[in-house]
């Protein structure tokens, strides 16, 4: 059957969102991953449900994708239009009362297509004309004055500490525990009293544009993610379903003029550290495709390639294979989660390692937002550069974690400054101060 489709007229995803920013299980992602081409907002789902784990998540999301009737579209259409999208948290449990994991079936799709300005609404078959009448009138809404940064955050612990727990990671790769851990840093503190996440993820959006950035609302708190990293995607191709991961793992700071911004660049591709950190996390993603793909078709393309973003030069590799007939996008993402490059290698020993030294749980923070639609296709983001916001009687809370890979070469103070040029930019959009 044909997928309905009502062309609306354009306005950008952060304006035509603004209404739905405290509508329970509303989705706003903005860019389309790296190529920019699509933004989407997702809104009114048939159904929601919250989980204590991202594999019961998963679980949910599989039987309703398929629950939902499967249509057809033309040649052109964007690559998300109706199913399944929802946030994977990294811990099970429910830290600090944020849901770890939230999924939702959507059967009305807004898709923002940036290269010819066009803005169409999307539904499955048989979609509720009521949600469909809900979601509609504040397209139009004009968006509030904007509001500065005037919150604060900071470390939660003194500085020196992480640098002991990079030590600590040292001491139990040499004792043979695993090859790389990847540790965070906490950081928390508080909107100011007029602010709201969406504000936040305004700022963050127009001050340091990310491929996946993402804002998800749900009962409690707000998801404000800011996102460069691709966990896996799902294309539909002639040959078969292609399956596609892109780690980034190597990281060097901006340079304050454009000579020793280039030196910076230049010293990340060149460092032995950084690419043998970056190729571990490659391995570890050839693994884990491998789960789900033919025998024989993983390989990598690409790698070492050096993206730029606002406060930090990248390393980036590409890991692709074709997934097996009789395995499902979520199959795959299940396959994959959490990824290795805010894990470590081995997954599983790294990830017991980061549990015992972080000494707390990371909630959304290093977890993935996803979507999954009925044609087969998925695409789904690493949480990094993510904060959670929470409801409290006095505004809004903020928390978000940044890290790095410590593999036996680290240096403790090399690291610690990883870290802090990673949280420039949170920092400054919520008006805090760094410890």
């Amino acid at each position: 059957m044909d997928s309905p489709v009502l062309s609306l007229p354009w306005r950008h995803p952060l304006e035509a969102f603004v209404s739905l920013r405290d509508t329970p299980y509303s989705l706003l992602l903005l860019g389309d991953g790296d190529e920019g081409r699509w933004s989407y907002i997702l809104a009114h789902p048939r159904t929601a449900s919250l989980h204590g784990q991202a594999e019961a998540a998963l679980g949910w999301a599989q039987a309703h994708v398929d629950a939902l009737e499967a249509a057809t579209s033309p040649p052109g259409a964007p690559p998300l239009r109706t199913g399944v999208a929802g946030l994977l948290g990294y811990d099970p449990g429910c830290p600090k009362g944020g849901p770890p994991s939230a999924v939702a079936l959507y059967d009305l799709v807004l898709a923002f297509d940036h290269q010819t300005r066009t803005l169409c609404l999307q539904e499955a078959p048989g979609a509720c004309p009521r949600r469909r009448a809900a979601l509609l009138p504040g397209l139009a809404a004009s968006p509030p004055p904007p509001v500065g940064a005037t919150g604060r955050v900071a470390d939660v612990e003194p500085r020196a500490n992480f640098g002991a727990k990079v030590e600590a990671v040292r001491s139990r790769i040499a004792e043979g525990e695993f090859y790389q851990a990847n540790i965070s840093r906490q950081f928390e503190g508080c909107l100011g009293a007029l602010d709201h996440p969406f504000d936040l993820f305004r700022r963050l959006a127009e001050a340091s544009p990310a491929a996946f950035a993402a804002y998800l609302r749900l009962p409690g708190c707000a998801i404000v993610s800011n996102s460069p990293e691709r966990l896996v995607r799902i294309r539909n191709t002639p040959e078969g379903r292609i399956a596609l991961s892109s780690p980034i793992k190597g990281t060097a700071p901006r340079g304050a003029s454009p000579e020793v911004d280039a030196l910076n660049a230049q010293d990340l591709l060149a460092s032995e550290k950084d690419r043998a950190e970056n190729l571990m996390i490659v391995d570890l993603m050839r693994n884990d495709l491998s789960r789900a793909c033919r025998p024989g078709s993983v390989r990598t393309p690409r790698l070492f390639e050096l993206t730029t973003l606002p406060n930090v030069h990248h390393l980036v590799s590409h890991v692709e294979g074709m997934l097996e007939p009789d395995r499902t996008a979520i199959d795959l993402l299940e396959a994959c989660f959490p990824a290795g490059s805010i894990t470590g290698a081995p997954k599983r020993r790294a990830m017991e390692a980061i549990r015992e030294i972080e000494g707390a749980p990371r909630g959304a923070d290093y977890g993935s937002l996803f979507w999954a639609g009925t044609d087969g296709e998925l695409d789904s983001s690493v949480l990094i550069r993510t904060a959670t916001c929470r409801e409290t009687p006095d505004g809004w809370s903020v928390g978000f974690r940044v890290g790095c890979g410590i593999t036996s070469d680290s240096d403790p103070e090399a690291e610690t400054r990883e870290t802090e040029a990673k949280a420039l930019k949170l920092i400054a959009a919520i008006g805090g101060e760094g410890s």
